[in-house]
């Protein structure tokens, strides 16, 4: 919901606050949800402006993966939404890793864990595709999504 009050961008807020969104930048929208997002549940985000639910699923996608690796990713409730993640990476222009984690997926069913995977040959392959993500290569990932809230809001 976006209401326009004395000239002022007025958005509904992921815990259905109202707030100036056009007071933030992208870097502060993130700091913001990176507080926020966990305290509430994947189905939730859905419903929200679609460059909140871009922040969220890699925010999280992130946090996920420097705290515990892909595989872990991979047997957690996250990976369920592995094509909203994979449309975040190519909404902020990352299109390697889109590429790269719509591979790992392919190769890792739904709901399987690592010691299920079909053998070492397709664990080998998601360690090496997970090696070539930003997190391991030093490409920030961050001033892409930034730069992307920043146009996001402006567009508002």
């Amino acid at each position: 919901m976006k209401l326009l009050i004395r000239g002022v961008l007025i958005i509904k807020w992921i815990n259905g606050e109202e707030i100036a969104i056009k007071q933030f930048s992208g870097e502060e929208i993130c700091e913001k949800l990176a507080l926020e997002l966990f305290n509430y549940d994947y189905s939730e985000w859905l419903a929200w402006e679609e460059f909140l639910q871009v922040a969220c699923f890699i925010i999280d996608f992130d946090t996920e993966l420097a705290m515990n690796g892909i595989f872990s990713f991979l047997e957690n409730t996250i990976r369920r939404y592995a094509s909203h993640i994979i449309t975040a990476f190519q909404a902020i222009g990352a299109d390697k890793e889109a590429k790269l984690l719509s591979e790992i997926c392919n190769l890792a069913s739904v709901g399987l864990t690592k010691g299920e995977f079909l053998n070492e040959n397709i664990i080998s392959k998601i360690e090496n595709l997970e090696n070539q993500l930003y997190l391991y290569t030093g490409f920030d990932i961050w001033k892409l999504l930034y730069n992307y809230l920043d146009n996001q809001i402006k567009k508002l």
